[in-house]
């Protein structure tokens, strides 16, 4: 194991040992916003090592800390270079810190040597390294990181079994939700309900959150419903070499801002499950969307009751596969000019918050009487156009 460490050293010290960033955007613009920086090792002949064979090793003794610590002050270089056009960076940081006792007083003394705000850089800890110490010790850790201004992320959660506490009474500023939760393009019922639990959870502790590991369309309009902060994956961008982030951040920045500002949810779990339930029995299909956005996710749909388009996903390419299924080409243009992005958008334009319409469709081979009924309301605080559209059977 020494001989390795201090393979891993000598590379450090050759340059091989490299930070690449991958960019984070906001959910709702699709700017670039933040970044993480990513540890690669590239040796001189050209062959990358992949992380996997060798972070995984340094965890087990503390030597992983000299390779935290290098990447702290890679991302710090970086930060500053950036200058005006810095975006925060988050860096990750192994369990062994937590019982590093002068981990803050460090930091901020590497934030010193190369002018770094302290809101520009972002602390990452696994949910599992959290749960491995004794709140008393983790408590103290992380209110001495809040103290110097840092941010502090909870990455992976979800991937274990952190106790609430951790989250509740911790200076914590981000939850990263862990890319499992993305499985299957969030089209598992039981899946897409976990993920409204987390978010719920985050919004009711004002809490931001990270999606990583965003890979389709489908996952991107699910996790904008969610009103999922930033977003990070293969959909938008893989790690890169520290000049290609230079040269992306400097052309695709945005002024930092506050994101405070969430769709605030009013009453408690219970409440909003009985009235899910009780819809649920009045109507056979229930979808949530933001017509701006053109994003949808389906929060109800009876088994008995063919959806032909994904449970999340486009608005404009559900609605082409609603009108397929409309029985004659006056049902399809009756569907189109009520029903569609383009005239519900209109109708709020006009001041209606209510479109109802009868409709014949193509159902489970049979023809079939839908009625459905589309709320439309206006985003408490974006211009964004929310609609909740129910239908059921007549």
């Amino acid at each position: 194991m020494k001989e390795f460490i201090n393979e891993v050293i000598s590379a450090i010290e050759l340059h091989e040992i490299k930070a690449y960033y991958q960019p984070q955007y906001d959910a709702n613009n699709g700017r670039l916003v933040s970044a993480e920086a990513l540890v690669r090792w590239e040796k001189a002949d050209g062959t990358i090592i992949s992380p996997m064979q060798f972070v995984p090793r340094l965890e087990k003794t503390n030597a992983i800390t000299l390779l935290d610590w290098f990447m702290a002050e890679e991302a710090c270089r970086t930060i500053h270079e950036l200058g005006e056009k810095a975006v925060p960076i988050a860096v990750n940081f192994s369990k062994w810190h937590i019982k590093e006792r002068d981990f803050a007083r460090k930091l901020q003394s590497l934030l010193f040597t190369y002018d770094v705000k302290p809101g520009l850089f972002e602390v990452e800890i696994t949910e599992s390294a959290m749960s491995e110490e004794s709140f008393s010790v983790i408590k103290e850790w992380a209110y001495n990181l809040a103290d110097i201004g840092v941010k502090i992320a909870i990455d992976d959660f979800g991937e274990g079994f952190t106790s609430l506490r951790f989250v509740k009474d911790l200076p914590v500023d981000f939850l990263k939700i862990d890319k499992s939760f993305l499985a299957n393009n969030c089209q598992d019922e039981r899946g897409r309900g976990t993920l409204e639990t987390v978010f719920f959870f985050a919004n009711k502790l004002n809490l931001s959150t990270i999606a990583e590991g965003v890979e389709t369309n489908e996952q991107l309009k699910f996790l904008q419903n969610m009103d999922c902060d930033r977003i990070q994956g293969y959909l938008f961008c893989r790690p890169m070499k520290k000049e290609d982030f230079l040269v992306l951040a400097m052309i695709d920045q945005v002024p930092t801002v506050e994101s405070d500002n969430y769709l605030q949810r009013q009453g408690t779990f219970s409440s909003h499950s009985l009235l899910l339930r009780a819809i649920k029995d009045e109507y056979q299909l229930v979808i949530y969307g933001n017509l701006y956005k053109n994003s949808y996710y389906v929060m109800h749909a009876d088994d008995s009751l063919e959806f032909d388009a994904p449970t999340a996903g486009i608005i404009d390419d559900m609605t082409a596969a609603s009108i397929e299924r409309c029985t004659t080409e006056q049902e399809k243009k009756h569907y189109d000019e009520l029903l569609s992005r383009t005239s519900l958008i209109r109708a709020f334009c006009r001041g209606e918050n209510r479109v109802e319409a009868k409709l014949e469709q193509k159902i489970n081979g049979s023809v079939e009487k839908l009625s459905t009924v589309i709320h439309l309301m206006k985003h408490p605080y974006r211009d964004d156009i929310l609609m909740i559209g129910m239908s059921r059977r007549i």
